[in-house]
């Protein structure tokens, strides 16, 4: 779920404690300091799910809007919570490295030879963000961009594998660090993603057709509005004056018509609101390779990092 993690995330980062105790349905303790924001209460029980709320009506139910959810988010814009994780390994050694680098450069001609093998430290960057979808009602969600700085790019995969890492606060590994870490470049780099991201969404999800159907109904009726306006001022006979009240009718029914072509189109589109909660930088140990690529009198040499928790090999 994904409030629920987000929401253990930011008590977490605030030194409580947070205690599964079912399914949607969890038992924390606020640290003293932030006691003020909830009521000076030391210990709250959260449910994340509306029908675990009602079997538990000591729980409160956090959803968006709701008092919890709030006071976490305000604590966080206030305090501009971010922070560094450092990730714990097991074993970072390859076994059989060149053959693996082989299979996953399989549409590589020429022949491979590791040149150099040492470990470094990856850099994950990771932005929460709050997506707010204006339209005729107002929808909430909550998503995270993560991005494998050395790589440069998006990876949803390690976003869906986060619970697979355990970390720690403080720095348990001196390999070095090859890349500079840009955060200005890397949070625009997100905030673009995951607005394309939730535009997409939208769109998909759009009823095209009772968009369609809506904006015909308008157009017909507002036609024959101006239809009949029209058929008045041909008739003989009419005076100046009346002339002149026809005009005006025909301006304010174009008028109106414009006024409610856009509010179907706000319906349907809306606007998209996005603000960021958090940001976190993910320190993982890696394996790093220089390789040289032969083939056909030229060498071509690059780089191959092993990534431990997805046991995977990226550039």
């Amino acid at each position: 779920m994904q409030l629920q993690q987000f929401v253990t995330e930011i008590i977490d980062e605030l030194g409580g404690f947070v205690e599964p105790l079912e399914y949607a349905l969890c038992h924390v303790l606020i640290p003293e300091k932030y006691t003020g924001y909830f009521q000076n209460r030391f210990e709250i029980r959260l449910a994340f799910d509306y029908e675990v709320a009602q079997e538990n009506p000591d729980a409160e139910f956090v959803t968006f809007g709701s008092y919890i959810l709030e006071q976490l988010l305000t604590i966080v814009q206030e305090k501009t919570l971010s922070t560094l994780r450092f990730v714990e390994i097991d074993r970072l050694e390859v076994g059989n490295p060149l053959k693996k680098i082989t299979d996953f450069l399989m549409h590589e001609s020429g022949k491979i030879e590791i040149i150099e093998e040492k470990p470094i430290m990856g850099i994950w960057a990771v932005f929460h963000y709050q997506l707010t979808h204006l339209t005729d009602e107002k929808n909430e969600m909550l998503d995270q961009v993560w991005i494998n700085v050395l790589a440069g790019s998006i990876d949803e995969t390690m976003k869906d594998n986060q619970n697979r890492m355990t970390y720690q606060q403080k720095s348990l590994y001196t390999y070095p660090i090859p890349v500079e870490v840009d955060m200005t470049k890397l949070l625009e780099q997100a905030t673009n993603y995951v607005k394309q991201k939730a535009e997409q969404q939208h769109s998909q999800s759009q009823n095209s057709h009772a968009f369609e159907k809506d904006i015909t109904r308008i157009t017909n009726y507002y036609t024959e509005l101006q239809n009949e306006n029209d058929k008045r001022a041909k008739r003989m006979g009419i005076s100046e004056e009346k002339k002149a009240e026809i005009k005006a009718k025909s301006t304010a029914i174009k008028l109106e018509k414009e006024k409610q072509l856009q509010e179907i189109y706000n319906k349907y589109n809306g606007q998209i609101e996005v603000d960021l909660d958090n940001g976190i930088l993910y320190f993982i140990p890696l394996q790093a390779f220089t390789i040289e690529i032969k083939f056909r009198g030229k060498t071509n040499q690059r780089m191959i990092y092993f990534n431990p928790i997805m046991k995977q090999f990226f550039e």
